[in-house]
């Protein structure tokens, strides 16, 4: 994939073509369904859903035939080659913040959340709504993933519900796109979105892809999902 140095030397890319109408549609349709179902309840430690105000609605693509072909088409391999060989899918869920209240999500690192040493990983974040600086779209820090491989500490904020990696200057680069951009970003990379001020929801499709599956050590199974793409 040509974006693979960028994506090297920066642990992100924006593809510049926005996914097709029908995939776009399909994850829409199957996120106004599961915003519509009764709230989870808390999930105990390291929960980070925060009612209305951000939720995070995951596993879920089985119940949705489109999203489930979405996520093992030709066009998800070939995206996911710009960092790894064999895909597996590995996680996968909405991220929606409800309007005016929605919660912004701090700096972290996706693999913060996986609890013991594994293999990095990729996130593909996919706009279902155009996204603003006014309704919480993605940021990232830059990082050159040959230089700096590894995890950053991360502490957990009971307030916002969230692990928190960076704490300094916002210096990162604010990616506002249309409605269906990807951005491709490593779970080394550490990334942030703000708050939701508007009056429409605004929502976010979250597919992560490991290059086998990730393995839990304590138990020799595997976390989440480990579903190779075809």
């Amino acid at each position: 994939m040509t974006h693979r140095p960028e994506f090297r030397a920066n642990g992100y890319a924006v593809l510049p073509d926005p996914i097709p109408g029908r995939d776009l549609t399909a994850l829409r349709a199957a996120a106004d369904v599961l915003i519509a179902e009764p709230a989870a309840a808390d999930g105990g430690n390291h929960d980070i859903n925060r009612g209305s105000d951000r939720q995070f609605l995951h596993k879920r693509h089985a119940d949705f035939p489109e999203v489930e072909r979405f996520l093992f088409s030709p066009l998800m391999r070939d995206v996911t080659q710009i960092a790894l060989g064999e895909p597996h899918l590995f996680n996968e869920q909405f991220v929606v913040k409800g309007p005016r209240t929605g919660a912004s999500f701090a700096w972290h690192q996706d693999g913060a959340y996986v609890p013991f040493s594994h293999r990095p990983y990729l996130s593909v974040w996919i706009a279902l709504d155009d996204t603003t600086l006014e309704n919480g779209a993605l940021s990232i820090l830059p990082r050159d993933l040959d230089a700096q491989p590894g995890i950053d500490p991360h502490r957990w904020d009971e307030v916002g519900k969230e692990k928190v990696g960076y704490d300094g200057p916002d210096e990162g680069v604010a990616l506002p796109c249309q409605a269906g951009t990807m951005i491709l970003f490593s779970s080394l990379t550490l990334h942030r979105s703000g708050a939701n001020t508007t009056e429409r929801p605004r929502r976010a499709y979250l597919a992560q892809y490991s290059d086998g599956p990730i393995l839990d050590p304590s138990t020799g199974n595997s976390r989440n999902f480990a579903k190779p793409l075809p």
